[in-house]
């Protein structure tokens, strides 16, 4: 008997399931692929067009096979040798990488039939026996995979909300039409400084904007720069056994540190030997802990875990040496729109309220985690029948480390960041997708 899956998500989470599904399938398999605005294998992060969008992961830790480690190097190698191992790919290359490899793989095994859909899954009811999937037309299948990826961010928190709805304000960094936008005006402001501003940045200087642009954050911590191995690693120091509590990992990190700056050892590489094991310390956190990691430690986590490379950061760095960049640290707690610009309220440890006057706003801040929060009506649906359920700490969707949610329900990738805390970049998601098809969609 066929058993027929619906995917839900054309991006990489999606793409990586099916393609392990094709690869691990011993049985017969019918794959329903949805993804509403017809981007599959890329989603938001690999359809950029732009040269120097770069991936902030080396290529040596970029194949889409968790069981084939060298894939991406070895397909580099064919199509584009100029590039090594260490080297950090134009995201675009990335993304006919996983292009390509989907359309020569699709039909390698007779068992397993796809059908790519663009539309959107609207309700999902269960029943007896599966689950009926509404978009335009039903559909009827025995098991789900939730592979969202991110959504945009929230709006920044504002008393006001007009600014929403006006023309020169950027919910989606990436929009098409932003960089026409941008190009006539005399200063913009991006609220947030993580990697994704980064590519703004890269983008407008690509472009030779010639205004000012503004970058505000609570912290403004920006990006740590990728270094090439300039100061050798700190040896491993984390027990793989061992249940660690929030406490006891801060004191462990800041020895390290201390180590470190003593004898000249990399600091990065702190969390670098840390990454393979902070799934499991994470899963043992209590809630509470959780929380707290939350409040006081995600911005200097991300900052330390999340890197830009070489390549981009210079670039960053001349924009500010040349004064076209000013990064400002405050809280935004209002926006007000007018027909000719913004003003932007925010507050930081020297002045209650300040504001800012720009013609232009993109919003960098990082996706929604908060399911409760996201308007998306199949997320609503979902939420209301029950089928999946926020995490504890309303950071992505309540499930096992597995990925399983429930019977014949699964997810991977971004949703799991509650429960696994690393789970959005490509290592995690192929990891995900080789177990999710071996354990249960495959058998």
């Amino acid at each position: 008997m066929t058993s027929t899956i619906a995917i839900i998500g054309g991006g990489i989470s999606g793409t990586l399931t099916v393609l392990n599904c094709i690869k691990q399938s011993k049985k017969p398999i019918s794959i329903i692929w949805f993804d509403t605005h017809n981007n599959f294998c890329k989603g938001y992060a690999y359809s950029t067009i732009e040269e120097r969008h770069l991936l902030n992961v080396r290529a040596n830790n970029m194949s889409i096979f968790f069981d084939e480690p060298t894939h991406f190097t070895q397909w580099l190698n064919q199509h584009y040798p100029h590039y090594n191992p260490t080297d950090f790919v134009p995201r675009k290359i990335f993304g006919e990488y996983v292009n390509d490899i989907f359309e020569n793989t699709k039909k390698t095994n007779q068992l397993v039939s796809i059908t790519q859909l663009a539309e959107e899954v609207i309700s999902i009811d269960k029943l007896d026996d599966g689950f009926e999937l509404k978009t335009k037309n039903t559909y009827l299948v025995q098991k789900l995979v939730l592979a969202f990826g991110n959504f945009l961010p929230p709006h920044p928190r504002s008393i006001s909300s007009d600014y929403i709805w006006s023309e020169n304000y950027f919910q989606n960094a990436f929009h098409p039409s932003l960089t026409h936008k941008i190009l006539n005006k005399n200063n913009i402001t991006i609220i947030g400084s993580g990697l994704t501003m980064i590519d703004v940045v890269i983008s407008l200087s690509k472009n030779k904007y010639k205004g000012l642009i503004h970058i505000i954050s609570p912290h403004a911590y920006v990006p740590e720069v990728h270094h090439e191995n300039a100061f050798p690693s700190v040896a491993p120091f984390i027990e793989e056994e061992k249940i660690y509590s929030l406490s006891e990992i801060l004191s462990i990190v800041n020895k390290q540190l201390k180590t470190a700056k003593k004898q000249g050892l990399n600091p990065h590489s702190i969390i670098d030997v840390m990454r393979p094991y902070f799934q499991n310390i994470w899963v043992n956190f209590s809630i509470d802990e959780q929380h707290q990691f939350l409040r006081h430690l995600r911005h200097k986590w991300g900052v330390a875990r999340h890197r830009a490379p070489m390549q981009s950061m210079i670039v960053f760095q001349e924009l500010i040496s040349n004064n076209k960049i000013g990064l400002i640290k405050g809280r935004v707690f209002d926006i007000k729109y007018s027909e000719k610009n913004f003003v932007i309220f925010f507050s930081n440890s020297q002045q209650s309220s300040q504001t800012l006057n720009t013609d232009l706003i993109i919003n960098c801040t990082g996706p929604e985690a908060d399911y409760t929060k996201i308007k998306m009506p199949l997320i609503q649906n979902l939420l209301k029948n029950q089928i999946i359920t926020p995490n504890f700490i309303k950071y992505g969707i309540n499930a096992q480390k597995d990925g399983q949610i429930s019977q014949n329900v699964y997810t991977l990738g971004p949703p799991l960041k509650g429960v696994l805390w690393e789970s959005t970049a490509v290592p995690e998601i192929s990891a995900q997708a080789y177990k999710l098809a071996v354990n249960f969609i495959c058998n």
